[in-house]
Order: C-alpha cells, then sequence, then structure tokens
C-alpha cells in the first residue's frame, strides 16, 4: 500500500474537513479556552523521580512515535515555551484570546508532595509571566500539586488569589486516584467557592493495544477523559457538587456522543445508581465541551445535543493535534445562527473565566479571513 508521509502537513490546516478560502469573523470577542505553554527547568528534577519512560504516553508508545514526538519537541519549542510567536499565530488564527494552561506532560503528578508544590508554583508564576507579558490577548489556567489534597487546595488559593488565574486545569487521573476519589471533595468544593471552571485534559490511557500509530492518543486522550467524566458522575461528585463547572476538551471524549448508554445502565443496574438518584446525562449540564473535533457534522452534533450555550472554542496550540482554523470552524457551519456562533466562538468562555471582553485586544494581520 502506498503511503501518505510525504503529503504531511503538520502544524497546518485539519484533513478532518474541507476549508474556504476566505472567511468573516464574528464581531465579539473569539477566546481559546485551550491552549499550552511549557515551562523551562522544571523537569530535570521531576525525572529523577519520575522518570518520562515510565508515562503512559511515552511507554505505551512505539518507537517511531516517540521519535516524532521528539522531533515535535523541536519544532515546537519557541511555540511552546514562548509569547511572541503564540501571539502572532493567535492572529493568523484568529483568536483574540487564548487561556494558557501548562502542557500536560508537566503536571509530574508521580513526584513527591513536596517537589510537586515547588514545580506547580513554578510553572503558574511562569504562566503568570507569559499573561503579564500580553495581559490583552493572554488568561492563566493554573496547575495543582494534586498528588497531595491540602497542598493543592494552597496552590488554587495563591494561583487564584494572587496571581489572578481564571480556573484550574487537572489530569483526568491522578497517579492511582481517579478525580472521584473522597480526598478531592475539599478541592471541588473550594472550586465551587471561587466560581473558577475546572478544565480535564488528559494525559493518555494505558494500553498495550495502544502503542501503534499514535493511538495513545488518538484512542487514548478522549478515553481518559471518558473514564474521568463517568467516574465523575456515577461516584456522585457532580450531585454533591452541582455549581462545580467542568471543561471537558477534545469534545468531550466519548462520553458526549454515547452518553445515553450511561442512563440505560442507571435504570437497570444496582451497582449503576449506587450515589445517583438522577439519569446519568442529567449531570452533564456541569460541563462545556470543547470544539476540537474537526469534523462540521460532529461540531453539528455537539450543539445540537447540548446547545450552543454549552461549547467553548479551543486549540490545543501548539501541538501537530491543534485545530488550526478554530474560527473558520464555527463560522463556516451554516445550521448556526448568529448568536450560536458568537458564543461558541468566545462568549460562553469569557463568561466562564469571568473576563470583560472590553478589557482584551482584537486578532489582527488576518491570513484568510476579515
Amino acid at each position: 500500500m502506498p503511503s501518505n508521509a510525504a503529503n504531511i502537513r503538520p502544524y497546518q490546516s485539519t484533513a478532518g474537513r474541507s476549508h474556504p478560502e476566505t472567511y468573516k469573523r464574528p464581531d465579539s470577542l473569539i477566546v481559546d479556552i485551550h491552549g499550552h505553554i511549557m515551562t523551562e527547568g522544571v523537569d530535570e528534577e521531576a525525572y529523577k523521580h519520575a522518570p518520562a519512560i515510565n508515562e503512559d504516553p511515552v511507554k505505551y508508545a512505539s518507537e517511531l512515535t516517540r521519535a516524532v514526538n521528539i522531533k515535535q519537541h523541536e519544532d515546537r519549542y519557541k511555540e511552546l515555551v514562548g509569547v511572541e510567536k503564540r501571539l502572532a499565530d493567535m492572529d493568523q488564527m484568529c483568536i483574540d484570546v487564548m487561556a494558557i494552561s501548562t502542557a500536560p506532560p508537566q503536571f509530574h503528578y508521580g513526584t513527591p508532595p513536596a517537589l510537586g508544590q515547588e514545580t506547580a508554583e513554578k510553572v503558574n508564576n511562569n504562566i503568570a509571566r507569559a499573561v503579564d507579558e500580553a495581559p490583552d490577548r493572554l488568561v492563566g489556567l493554573a496547575t495543582l500539586p494534586m498528588q497531595d489534597t491540602d497542598l493543592a487546595l494552597k496552590e488554587l488559593n495563591r494561583a487564584v488569589g494572587e496571581l489572578g488565574m481564571k480556573g484550574i486545569e487537572v489530569g483526568a487521573k491522578v497517579n492511582k486516584d481517579e478525580l472521584s476519589a473522597e480526598r478531592f471533595e475539599p478541592l471541588w468544593s473550594r472550586c465551587e467557592e471561587l466560581d473558577v471552571p475546572v478544565l480535564i485534559h488528559p494525559t493518555s490511557y494505558a494500553s498495550d493495544r495502544l502503542v501503534s500509530h499514535y493511538m495513545s492518543n488518538i484512542v487514548g486522550n478522549p478515553l481518559d477523559t471518558t473514564v474521568a467524566v463517568h467516574h465523575l458522575i456515577f461516584d456522585g461528585v457532580l450531585a454533591r457538587h452541582p455549581n462545580l463547572k467542568l471543561v471537558t476538551v477534545h469534545g468531550g471524549g466519548f462520553v458526549a456522543a454515547y452518553a445515553a448508554r450511561m442512563d440505560h445502565a442507571w435504570g437497570q443496574r444496582e451497582d449503576c445508581c449506587l450515589h445517583i438518584d438522577q439519569p446519568p446525562t442529567s449531570y452533564l449540564k456541569n460541563m462545556w465541551f470543547d470544539t476540537i473535533v474537526f469534523a462540521n457534522d460532529q461540531l453539528e452534533f455537539l450543539v445540537k445535543k447540548y446547545g450552543s450555550d454549552r461549547i467553548v472554542l479551543g486549540t490545543d496550540y501548539p501541538y501537530d493535534m491543534t485545530e488550526m482554523d478554530p474560527t473558520e470552524h464555527v463560522v463556516g457551519i451554516d445550521s448556526f445562527n448568529q448568536s450560536d456562533k458568537e458564543r461558541i466562538c468566545g462568549l460562553n468562555s469569557a463568561a466562564l473565566l469571568k473576563i470583560d471582553t472590553k478589557d482584551f485586544a482584537r486578532a489582527t494581520s488576518p491570513g484568510n479571513w476579515s
């Protein structure tokens, strides 16, 4: 069989749909709630305690996948760590504001608690520094040392109260603990009190079946999110914390497309209704889904199923799995009215992050948008 390797175009427009030659942006603020930044100088000490080779995305990857990932790190280093190239790319992508959160490999939940706290502080200080470089284009989401709940609470209060972070990003799983573990209850209560959104980001799902063809990401990432959401629902976290605001990336994983299976099980089996007295899908009202689904019909499905007020624009910048034309994707769907497009492109995220749209600048130097 012939290979397409000679034709790949990393960091370019998705092959998941066709693209118009030009498009017109909404006049309202466009906010990307799902972009990443990497902090220099925090990995070396962390890897002494939790080597990268033991992390699922590395452990369950082929040699070719590891090589491509290493090359991507080199290719995109300036975009990962800096602000200047990021802002230029945001202009090209038609993004006014990006909410930046740590690159998932820098969660470092496997380190000892004290080192985890130190690492989270350094990462959050770096995110705050980046925001200070472009306060009219960037806002920050904090990382937390989730391996220790007390330390996570301490850093949450510092990041929001002192650094001005607009929310937090957490992994879909913390070592052996699901996000529904009892020890996290005080953290979810505090997030409710602060009224900050929690962006759940996967790191992969461990399986020997996902080693080849980058399936550790293609399948493993949305699966990781899907399992986390099921635990949060079935273990009663969302029933106990009805004001917790969750952002699930990559279109919410697989749960968004097949949620009724949860309701069926809830109505049939004792082991599926131990902690909840309402159908599982009723708890999805706590969730927002980002737009990173690449295809028009999939984005249309999300809006039809959950409403345009529950969909937020995302990119996953700056990786090769980035949606490089996020605004084009939304405005190009004819079934969305103008209000739908404005909500999805930015107004929903602005409300979640509690930012005033008048405080931010607009993208410039358009490519194929006006």
